[in-house]
C-alpha cells in the first residue's frame, strides 16, 4: 500500500470518512482558545462601536419621471441613471455646495423598487435639518437635470410664438390654418414631460436610525470567528510540534496508521483501546507472518514504550504468541554494556517479556546489536511476533540499528513533545539505513499510560525467571551471549517452546 493510500485509510478510520472541512476542524481544535480570544475581541469591538455610535435622523423627499406616451418601466430605467449620477462623489460635493448643505451631511439617492420614483435622503443629527436638507438638495438636483430640457423647450416656444405673431399680423386670409397649427404645436411643447424630473412629495418624512446591537455584534462575531480560524490555521501550519496525523503527513511525509487519544475517563479509555486494536490489526496485516516490529520514538519519551506494550498485549489477546523486548533501558546497549535478562511471563497469558540489563561482571562477554538481532529473528522463526521497544532514534545509534534489523518500524509521535525537526531527522536516518518504516502512530500519553508501562516493567523484574531457562536464577541478569554458537543458549531462544506462556502449539 502506498503512503497516500495508507493515509487515506487512516483518515477514514480516524475521522469516520468525514470531509475536508471536518478534518480541518479537528486539526484546528487545539487552537480553540485563539479562536475564542479573537472572536471575543471582535464582539467587544462591536459592542463598543454600538455604544459610541450616535443617533441619526434621515429626511426624505421624492421625485418622479412621468413621460408622455412612454411606459413607466421605460422611465424606471432612466431613474436608475439619475441615481448613479446623484451618488457620484465628485458631483455630490458640487451639489452640496450649491444647495448650501454642510459637508458632514450624508446624501443618498435610490429608486423605489423598479418604479420611476427617485428618493433623495439626507442624514444628520437633527430631525428638522434632515428634512430641510433633503428638500434643498432634491430641488437643486431637479433643476440640474431639467435645465437643458427647459432651455430647449423655451427656445422652441419662442420660435413658435414668433411664427404665431407673424401669422396673426400678416392679414392673409389663409393664415387661420397656420395659426391653428402653431397653437397646437405650442401646446404640445408646453405639455411635453419626456425625461423631466418632477416633484412627487417634498416632505417624505423623517426616520430615526439608532445603532443596532444585532447588526453590529453579529457581523463582528462572524468576522472575529473567521479571523480566529485563519489565525489558528496559520498557527497549525507554522507549529513546530506534531499534534495530529495530518501534521505528520504534511510536515514529515510519513503516513499515519492511527491516532491514540489520551485515556481520560471511561469513554476515552474505550476509544483508546479501540484504536489500539485497530493498530494491531493494521500492523499485522502488513506483515508476512511472525516478524520483528520495532516501535521507536524520534526523541526521548514514554509514548513508544506504551505503544509497544499495548501492541504486544493486543496481539496476545488475539491469540498470537508475542515476545516484548525492552531495549530502551537508559542507553546500556549504546554503551555496549548490555546483556539479555531471563525471559519472564507478562501480565497476560501468551505474552513473554525480555529485556536488557547493564553488565555487572567485567569479565562477562557483552551482547552486540547483531547478536540481539539474531536472537529476535530466531524468535520470529519460532512462530512468535516480536515487538521491540527501541530507544530514541535520533539519540541512539543502537536504536537506529535495531530499526534497520527489524522487519518493520512503527514510528511513535508524542503529540506533547515530538518536534517536526526530530521526526524529520529520524525518518531521514532510517531511510538512509534502508529501514522499513511502516507508518506513524500519533499518541497522546499521560499519567495513566506512564503508570501502565512502569507497572509492567516492575512486574517483569519481580516475577522469577523461567526455571526451564538453563543458567537462569531468580534475580540473575541472565546468561551472557558470547558468539554465534551461544545464540542457542540465550535466555530467549533456549526457553523450551512448551515451557513459556504463549508458545506456539502443534496446531499453530
Amino acid at each position: 500500500m502506498t503512503a497516500h493510500g495508507a493515509h487515506s485509510a487512516t483518515d477514514a478510520l480516524e475521522l469516520g470518512g468525514a470531509g475536508g472541512l471536518a478534518a480541518l476542524l479537528v486539526r484546528l481544535r487545539r487552537y480553540w482558545l485563539l479562536v475564542l480570544a479573537v472572536t471575543v475581541l471582535a464582539v467587544l469591538g462591536g459592542l463598543a462601536a454600538t455604544a459610541q455610535a450616535p443617533t441619526t435622523y434621515v429626511g426624505r423627499t421624492s421625485m418622479i419621471v412621468s413621460s408622455n406616451d412612454r411606459s413607466p418601466d421605460q422611465d424606471a430605467v432612466l431613474v436608475q441613471g439619475y441615481v448613479a449620477y446623484f451618488n457620484d462623489t465628485a458631483y455630490q460635493r458640487a451639489l452640496t455646495r450649491r444647495a448650501g448643505v454642510p459637508d458632514d451631511v450624508t446624501l443618498e439617492a435610490q429608486a423605489a423598487a423598479a418604479s420611476p420614483i427617485l428618493i433623495v435622503s439626507a442624514t444628520t443629527s437633527d430631525p428638522e435639518t434632515a428634512q430641510a436638507y433633503a428638500i434643498q438638495v432634491a430641488e437643486v438636483f431637479r433643476q440640474d437635470i431639467n435645465r437643458v430640457r427647459a432651455e430647449s423647450r423655451a427656445e422652441q416656444l419662442v420660435a413658435l410664438q414668433d411664427q404665431l405673431d407673424t401669422a396673426l399680423n400678416s392679414g392673409d386670409p389663409n393664415a387661420g390654418v397656420i395659426v391653428v397649427d402653431l397653437q397646437d404645436r405650442i401646446e404640445q411643447v408646453q405639455s411635453d414631460q419626456v425625461n423631466v424630473l418632477q416633484e412627487l412629495q417634498a416632505e417624505g418624512g423623517v426616520s430615526v436610525e439608532e445603532a443596532s446591537l444585532i447588526r453590529n455584534v453579529l457581523p463582528a462575531a462572524a468576522g472575529g470567528l473567521l479571523l480566529g480560524l485563519l489565525g489558528a490555521f496559520a498557527a497549525a501550519k507554522l507549529s513546530r510540534r506534531l499534534h495530529s496525523g495530518r501534521d505528520v503527513v504534511d510536515k514529515v511525509g510519513v503516513s499515519t496508521l492511527v491516532e491514540l487519544p489520551r485515556s481520560r475517563g471511561t469513554a476515552a479509555r474505550t476509544r483508546q483501546e479501540r484504536r489500539l486494536g485497530q493498530l494491531a490489526n493494521i500492523v499485522r496485516s502488513r506483515l508476512p507472518g511472525p516478524s520483528v516490529v520495532a516501535v521507536a520514538q524520534p526523541d526521548a519519551g514514554g509514548a513508544s514504550s506504551f505503544v509497544a506494550l499495548e501492541l504486544a498485549r493486543e496481539w496476545v489477546r488475539q491469540g498470537h504468541p508475542t515476545v516484548l523486548v525492552d531495549a530502551d533501558v537508559g542507553g546500556v546497549l549504546d554503551g555496549a554494556e548490555a546483556v539479555v535478562t531471563p525471559g519472564r511471563p507478562g501480565t497476560v497469558p501468551r505474552l513473554w517479556l525480555a529485556g536488557l540489563a547493564p553488565q555487572v561482571d567485567e569479565d562477562a562477554p557483552i551482547l552486540s546489536v547483531s547478536k540481539l538481532t539474531e536472537l529476535l529473528r530466531q524468535e520470529a522463526l519460532a512462530g512468535q511476533y516480536v515487538v521491540v521497544d527501541v530507544p530514541a532514534v535520533v539519540e541512539s545509534a543502537a536504536g537506529q540499528a535495531l530499526c534497520q534489523a527489524a522487519d518493520q518500524t512503527v514510528l511513535v509521535v508524542d503529540s506533547r513533545i515530538t518536534r517536526v525537526s526530530a521526526a524529520r531527522e529520524a525518518v531521514v536516518v532510517l531511510r538512509q539505513m534502508a529501514a522499513s518504516v511502516m507508518g506513524a502512530v500519533v499518541a497522546t500519553t499521560g499519567k495513566a499510560e506512564r503508570q501502565a508501562v512502569a507497572a509492567e516493567r516492575e512486574r517483569s523484574r519481580s516475577v522469577p525467571a523461567d526455571p526451564e531457562v538453563p543458567g537462569a536464577r531468580s534475580g540473575d541478569v541472565g546468561a551472557r551471549v558470547t558468539d554465534a554458537d551461544g545464540l542457542a543458549r540465550s535466555p530467549v531462544e533456549a526457553t523450551p517452546a512448551g515451557g513459556r506462556p504463549g508458545a506456539p502449539t502443534d496446531q499453530q
